[in-house]
């Protein structure tokens, strides 16, 4: 599918959500209201706090938030307008949608636990927060909104049709049409979330290159958070080998993935206070240490003995002479008389082959093989033994999952082959995926290495802010995104005035001190989506996606103010800044224009912020 056809998906699926036992979960008014808002170009800082002040609970939240763990090493704030200018006005937007979520008193009947459903989608966020932060490639805060609603569908599919909807992903396509992410995709798109966000919610965006490679690496980091929340949840027994290999696709080794857990772990307790959820902090320390603890444990080598086989067959004497054939012979073997038995017993003993007894009464044998299918992968391997199987009915096996299909009466010889073929098969798939996880491993040591290296090729000697050639991939990047989807874009041209005079007067160590400091203060200002960057000298950067000229003015006047307040063993230090923002005519004449805005300044006695005019449609 294309975009235009996952919209029109979307809709469908919407309409149909709308039309279900109960209404939707939706977001507040207020948090509507913001998100339609920052749609236009022009809204502001002020039009945002005007708009969240009618919800006195979102003020609250948003100062919390601004002042937490997302935001670690700034400081501490009060005021609403300063929070909103940190977490930035979009990324405001989508967090109000998820924090009205939580605090929505909705009723749900019957046993789905809501406490519970947060908890995981706390956990989600917080981890697709700090994977975020690794791969940068979205703002700390537009992840951790992004992780929280990720899974928003499966609420929506339990108002529309009950309790009893809380089911497999394939159980639910088939009783409705669709599933819970391709709910979710649809309530976010109806939210007004960008594509890039509710496409990253698809398990099927994360290798079918709609959006791009960068909406296929967010779709893993998605999913990746989605496999921590439930591998933390499930239990001792939860096989961790999806996390692994969803790590390893985007670089991230065990030994990472422990400390995202680690990080998550530090982080949950305050976060879970700020949103009012119900958090046992023993039984989260314990189930962080379990998982932790897994994650350290190596995977034991194959000892060739391979998982055994289940037979799910009716109680027959032909049936009976399989069985004993199979165990004469040395197969670990388990078996089953009826469908419910054996879906616990492959639960329970997760075997390399399952053999099923298509005429067995009361069983859809089809059905079975495509949902152990889509559980197991490559995992399972399946052989149908039927008295229709042959031609078309085997084609129709193999359709449906089947490694093999055959015809009654079956050879035990020809039986116990394909048991000990699909013994071998599983136990090579298997081989296979450990070393393709150690070539992983060694591919992301390298590729960590790459990044370091990188980091040093981006990065200021002297200041360590993001240098000219970081400052041209993220005007290449971000701030080209923010004007190709319709959102402000602003800069703010930054030089300290009569530096010069510091490295004359005080020698080029103290200058050097000097614009340390003076990044180390302006950096404490800047939002996580803006870029600041050391553009040449004493001359800095700073781009805003997402903020128009008002909100880049108030940020260029608190970053001459906070300098202006620095105090060092040289001479006191005050910076001129020259603002704009980019209109039809691109990034380019928004750089000239802040720049004319900066020499106005200089000229009208320095020390102050002046502005561009804004540029025409």
């Amino acid at each position: 599918m294309d975009l235009t056809q996952l919209k029109a998906r979307n809709a469908r699926i919407h309409a149909e959500l709308c039309a279900g036992r109960r209404p939707m979960p939706s977001p507040s008014a207020v948090a509507l209201q913001m998100m339609q808002a920052v749609e236009r170009r022009d809204v502001g800082v002020f039009e945002v706090c005007r708009i969240a002040r009618a919800d006195p609970l979102l003020v609250a939240k948003t100062v919390q938030m601004a002042n937490s763990a997302l935001y670690a090493g700034l400081r501490q704030t009060v005021a609403m307008e300063d929070a909103v200018m940190r977490i930035g006005v979009s990324a405001l937007a989508r967090l109000a949608v998820g924090l009205s979520l939580v605090h929505a008193a909705q009723r749900w009947s019957g046993g789905f636990d809501l406490g519970a459903y947060w908890k995981r989608a706390l956990t989600r966020a917080l981890a697709l927060q700090q994977l975020a932060r690794r791969q940068r490639n979205l703002p700390a805060s537009e992840a951790f909104s992004l992780g929280l609603l990720a899974d928003v569908g499966l609420l929506g599919v339990v108002a529309a049709f009950g309790e009893e909807a809380d089911v497999d992903d394939a159980t639910q396509r088939a009783r409705f049409g669709f599933d819970r992410f391709q709910a979710g995709a649809a309530l976010l798109d109806a939210w007004s979330f960008p594509a890039s966000l509710w496409l990253s919610t698809l398990p099927e965006a994360r290798d079918s290159g709609i959006g791009g490679a960068r909406a296929g690496e967010l779709a893993v980091m998605v999913e990746l958070a989605r496999e921590l929340a439930v591998a933390l949840y499930s239990g001792a027994d939860h096989d961790l080998s999806t996390l692994c290999l969803l790590g390893a696709r985007i670089g991230i080794g065990a030994d990472a993935l422990g400390d995202v857990l680690d990080q998550v772990r530090g982080e949950l307790p305050a976060m879970a206070a700020l949103l009012e959820l119900p958090l046992s902090a023993e039984q989260a320390e314990a189930e962080f240490d379990r998982l932790r603890q897994s994650l350290n444990t190596q995977p034991p080598s194959d000892d060739g003995a391979g998982g055994g086989a289940l037979l799910l067959i009716a109680p027959t004497a032909a049936n009976e002479a399989w069985r004993r054939a199979l165990a004469d012979a040395g197969v670990r073997l388990s078996a089953a008389a009826s469908a419910t038995q054996g879906l616990e017993l492959l639960h329970e003993h997760k075997p390399d082959v399952l053999i099923i007894d298509a005429d067995m009464p009361g069983l859809d044998a089809l059905a079975l093989c495509r949902q152990q299918r889509a559980e197991r992968g490559a995992g399972l391997f399946i052989v149908l033994v039927g008295a229709q199987l042959g031609g078309e009915g085997a084609l129709r096996a193999i359709d449906a999952g089947a490694n093999d299909a055959l015809g009654k009466p079956v050879e035990h010889k020809l039986l116990l082959g394909k048991v000990r073929l699909g013994e071998r098969t599983v136990r090579l798939i298997a081989a296979l995926e450990r070393e393709r996880l150690d070539a992983r491993g060694r591919q992301h040591e390298l590729s960590r290495v790459n990044a370091d290296l990188r980091a040093v090729a981006m990065s200021d000697e002297l200041t360590g802010l993001p240098n000219r050639r970081a400052l041209d991939a993220f005007l290449r990047g971000p701030a080209t995104d923010a004007l190709r989807e319709g959102r402000a874009l602003s800069c703010v041209v930054i030089d300290l005035d009569h530096f010069k005079r510091v490295n004359d007067e005080h020698g080029h160590e103290a200058g050097d001190r000097a614009l340390c400091d003076v990044a180390r203060v302006l950096q404490s200002q800047v939002r996580a989506s803006d870029m600041l960057a050391r553009w040449g000298g004493e001359e800095l950067l700073v781009i805003c996606p997402g903020a128009g000229l008002d909100a880049a003015t108030q940020l260029a006047e608190r970053m001459r103010i906070s300098v202006q307040r620095l105090r060092g063993g040289q001479a006191p230090l005050t910076l001129s800044a020259g603002v704009a923002q980019a209109g039809a005519d691109g990034i380019g004449a928004m750089l000239r224009a802040a720049d004319a805005a900066l020499l106005r300044a200089k000229r009208a006695g320095r020390n102050r912020v002046e502005r561009a005019p804004v540029a025409g449609p």
